[in-house]
């Protein structure tokens, strides 16, 4: 989910305010921004919920490890309305440890004056100043204790004694902010990658302006940073302004760009800040862009609108589904209703292109093409074939004996990538630019890079959903979300976010054995506080299923239980 700018908060901004509020005397120009946003504790908040001292020890510590979070200007204000006197706390630059599994108990008082509280839990992970979260792999237990006084009885106790580590409830930190991705241009192509950042939701529209400004120009995380760069040259400063009721982007360039580099750096910014009103963007004085994020809207690989329609195999022929009927018959789609004996699973790109992988007497094929009268058989492959995924219209991704491997449609060229050796699943992000995989019982996401002649580089990957065993399938829910089908407790159904810093449980999934799963991504433009697509299909139980909200239900044909495998959706 992208969240929106607001326009007419926006364009309350005033070249002086801005300056200003920045710590920049508005006579002078900003300070470069260089790889770390320099104005992260320079924002300003809106009616957020406040937390203070009460007159119970434990629910005054409670709500100090609620307090950090908020705007970060004023972090160290509202910690300190907790204690006796003025307290030093870590640097904002080494973020904000987030704290779970609370327990805050009372060891010790004397008399109404004087109280020992005593915390425990776990450091799951920290929240940076660049609005990234970096989730620990094993969390690290935390046992602290915070003496409290007061003089009276009636008076809110203050904290006398406490860590200086910054601390914030996880749970707190779950439920106040929100997905802020940032986008930024793959290589050689009119295309955006975006990298998962996370912003209160109760700034002011125009600090949030400027917060995510600031991070934009500091460029990309590491993971996106394989796939994607930043056009926007280092070293380059911004502001928001107000002109005549028009937000004016003004950026000071650290460094000439070439002029067909203006285009990848409007859509980075309609796209990173939320714009989807009329913005003009300024680069050294000259005016190189006057439009909206809708001019760039075909930046991002997933399309708008997709109709909720999945598709599977059965009975070795290619079936549609929608929420009316399942049919192997579609005045749209030729390849529904293609048929080959021993069919196993299909993968059909932008273009109706058809992978199909086919197995006969015991020995799989890869079959490319656009119909059934015009498949190409590939012969470049030989092991147990699973998985086909189209990179481009003229490569397709297929696990190969368990590696992950990719291959001209046409044949000849085959590129072995160096991601797994004994891949079981995989999924593509739409992007192309991010392949999700499963191997050992884990799910992994690994950044793709792709040169100007083909050459696919794999970056390190990252396991999403450390507590989450025995994975059977993935699949991409939103552009920064993953479907982990796998066992955690009674659950095995999840939405994992590709930072770990957030899991959302599919309900009424005990029981299923999911084997199989196929979803529809998010729109990134239209608001989904879910993070998933429709429809979402799972195979579990040798039953088909389309899994609601609400939870799965079967999905048939008539009256009967449709018995399908390898669902899959397409991006068109």
């Amino acid at each position: 989910m992208r969240r929106r700018t607001s326009l007419a908060a926006a364009l309350a901004l005033g070249v002086t305010w801005v300056a200003s509020a920045c710590g920049i005397p508005s006579d002078k120009a900003p300070e470069v921004v260089g790889d770390a946003p320099s104005d992260f504790d320079q924002s300003s908040g809106t009616s957020a919920e406040a937390f203070g001292p009460e007159l119970d020890a434990v629910p005054t510590v409670e709500n100090y490890l609620k307090a950090a979070g908020g705007n970060a200007e004023g972090r160290d204000d509202r910690l300190n309305a907790f204690t006796a006197s003025e307290k030093q706390f870590s640097e904002p630059s080494i973020g904000i440890d987030l704290l779970d599994n609370i327990s805050v108990v009372t060891a010790s008082a004397t008399g109404v004056t004087s109280a020992t509280v005593t915390v425990t839990g776990s450091v799951v992970g920290t929240y940076l100043p660049d609005g990234s979260v970096r989730m620990n792999a094993a969390p690290r237990d935390y046992d602290e204790t915070f003496t409290l006084q007061r003089e009276t009885l009636q008076d809110l106790w203050s904290i006398s004694v406490l860590p200086s580590q910054a601390m914030l409830d996880y749970d707190q930190f779950t439920a106040v902010y929100e997905q802020a991705p940032l986008y930024f241009e793959a290589a050689q192509s009119e295309l955006l990658v975006p990298d998962l950042r996370w912003i209160y939701r109760d700034l002011d529209a125009d600090a949030e302006l400027r917060l995510r400004l600031g991070w934009l120009l500091g460029g990309p995380l590491e993971f996106a940073r394989f796939s994607a760069r930043n056009a926007i040259p280092e070293g380059t400063s911004g502001k928001p302004v107000a002109d005549d009721g028009v937000l004016r982007i003004e950026l000071s360039l650290g460094e000439a760009v070439e002029p067909d580099t203006h285009a990848a750096m409007a859509a980075q910014v309609a796209w990173s800040l939320g714009l989807d009103n009329r913005f003009v963007l300024i680069a050294d004085g000259e005016e190189v862009f006057d439009g909206s994020l809708s001019d760039w809207r075909g930046w991002n690989a997933i399309p708008a609108d997709l109709p909720e329609t999945g598709y599977f195999v059965a009975d070795d022929t290619v079936w549609e589904y929608d929420s009316e009927n399942v049919t192997t018959e579609s005045p749209d789609h030729p390849w529904v209703g293609y048929q080959v004996a021993g069919l196993r699973q299909v993968a059909v790109s932008p273009e109706d292109q058809i992978a199909a992988v086919v197995r006969t007497a015991g020995v799989d094929t890869l079959q490319t093409g656009t119909s059934s009268s015009a498949m190409r058989v590939i012969t470049d492959l030989s092991g147990n074939l699973a998985d086909p995924q189209w990179l481009s219209a003229g490569t397709v991704i297929v696990v190969d004996d368990g590696v992950p491997t990719a291959i001209a449609s046409s044949g000849g060229t085959v590129q072995t990538l160096a991601v797994g050796t004994d891949v079981t699943d995989l999924a593509l992000a739409a992007d192309g630019r991010r392949l999700a995989y499963v191997e050992d019982g884990s799910a992994w996401v690994a950044p793709l890079s792709i040169d100007a002649d083909g050459n696919i580089q794999v970056g390190d990957p990252r396991r999403i959903g450390h507590d989450i065993t025995d994975v059977t399938g993935v699949a991409w829910s939103s552009e920064n979300y993953l479907w982990v089908a796998g066992v955690r407790g009674d659950d095995r159904l999840f939405r994992v976010a590709l930072d770990n810093s957030r899991t959302d449980v599919q309900s009424w999934t005990l029981g299923l054995e999911i084997a199989q799963i196929a979803a529809n991504p998010a729109d990134p433009v239209e608001s989904n506080p879910l993070n998933r697509g429709e429809p979402v299909l799972v195979v579990a139980n040798a039953t088909l299923y389309r899994v609601q909200s609400s939870g799965p239900e079967e999905v048939r044909n008539g009256e009967q239980a449709v018995a399908g495998t390898a669902p899959f959706t397409v991006l068109q």
